[in-house]
């Protein structure tokens, strides 16, 4: 029975103890190992595994476990997972269950509305954080983290190929210095396999560079980390997010003890920022939010219309509007120059590029508006906002 098998078993066990479902997603590409929860949810617009891997990120920040509310107003808990034989560190994912402060307390008006809840679990709060102690303590069992890892799994077989590749090639002694550029055009794009690939690339030229000397290695893993995370901002990921990760990041490298674990660390890190790109919001509307925001940054920089957005998303224009209002507090026009600001952001902070080239870069036809809505959602002018980030 292999690793995955093992926890699928322990989620048997937990449904069975429980009546909770549980089973396991996948961190590198958010894909459940088994269906993801009961089907009450069919008919609800929301995106598992974007609501899930959400809850996966806060279990690795907060000491592997996490409690979170779905779209819907239902409660899951998350508890990573790690691999011992690096294959891919895993999440269980528990839930749905109706948590109130007793068993005694009504439904809430948003519950009360869904079909089939009646046969969701009910437990208070109290019962909910003794069950997530548990499974915490149930997956640390399971990953045995003092087993030695196997240097032939899956990620660093991949990696070993391409040093393979690297050192029979001519430029075996060059810092493939190309792939960074395309890297960053990878995590821009939210192309997980390709960023995967080229990260590949990058560390196993880093390996060949530093004659595997780890200490040399870490300092050029800390110019990667700019690198990725810089790309992921300029993809439309939140500023404030990125840099946060960013600082959190950095002490964990030298905690770092060998190659595998740099490997397997940095991809964690990458497949990370690059679901950043995209907002894990926890909304009622998550779907169409999400797919909203993907459209727009990925035209960022071309005329976009209402009708063009709703029509992606596959609504009506008057519909999509009241989703944008409700959820997010602004009309199609405001959230398309909230994101050009972001956008907007980084290029005065991190470029010598003029204002009025800016303003084009960003979608704005005009440097005056340009200037005029940045100073509206900033409080600064587009000058001074430089000026204070120099």
């Amino acid at each position: 029975m292999d690793f995955q098998q093992q926890c699928l078993h322990y989620c048997n066990f937990v449904q069975t103890l429980t009546g909770t479902h549980c089973t396991l997603i996948r961190i590198p590409d958010g894909s459940f190992c088994s269906e993801p929860f009961r089907t009450v949810c069919d008919n609800y617009q929301c995106n598992a595994s974007h609501t899930h891997l959400y809850g996966a990120y806060e279990a690795e920040r907060w000491d592997g476990k996490y409690i979170y509310y779905c779209p819907r107003g239902l409660v899951f808990i998350a508890t990573m997972v790690h691999d011992p034989d690096n294959q891919g560190d895993l999440c269980m994912i528990t839930g749905p269950i109706v948590m109130a402060n007793s068993l005694d307390d009504p439904y809430e008006d948003n519950i009360l509305s869904l079909e089939n809840v009646e046969g969701i679990p009910r437990m208070t709060t109290q019962q909910t954080r003794a069950l997530s102690e548990l499974l915490r303590a149930a997956v640390g069992y399971l990953s045995q983290e003092d087993r030695a890892p196997n240097v032939d799994s899956g990620r660093q077989a991949q990696l070993l190929n391409t040093m393979y590749d690297l050192y029979s090639s001519a430029e075996a002694a060059e810092y493939p210095i190309d792939s960074e550029r395309q890297l960053q055009q990878s995590i821009r794009a939210g192309d997980k396999e390709g960023s995967q690939r080229l990260l590949n690339v990058l560390l196993s030229g880093l390996y060949l560079a530093c004659g595997n000397d780890l200490a040399k290695i870490k300092q050029h893993v800390h110019s990667l980390l700019v690198l990725m995370s810089r790309a992921a901002i300029d993809g439309g990921a939140d500023v404030n997010d990125i840099f946060r990760l960013s600082q959190s990041y950095e002490p964990e490298i030298e905690k770092l003890r060998n190659l595998e674990e740099l490997n397997r660390w940095l991809s964690m890190v990458l497949h990370r920022f690059i679901n950043f790109v995209f907002d894990f919001n926890d909304i009622k509307h998550h779907n169409v939010i999400y797919q909203t925001t993907a459209y727009i940054k990925e035209n960022l920089a071309e005329k976009l219309t209402l009708e063009d957005a709703a029509e992606h998303v596959s609504l009506s224009k008057s519909y999509f509007c009241r989703i944008l209002k409700d959820e997010l507090g602004y009309t199609f026009t405001e959230y398309v120059n909230h994101l050009r600001v972001e956008r907007a952001k980084l290029y005065l902070r991190d470029s010598t590029m003029s204002i009025a080239d800016i303003a084009y870069a960003v979608g704005f036809d005009d440097q005056s508006y340009f200037t005029r809505i940045f100073k509206k959602l900033t409080n600064v002018s587009p000058g001074q906002y430089r000026k204070s980030k120099k």
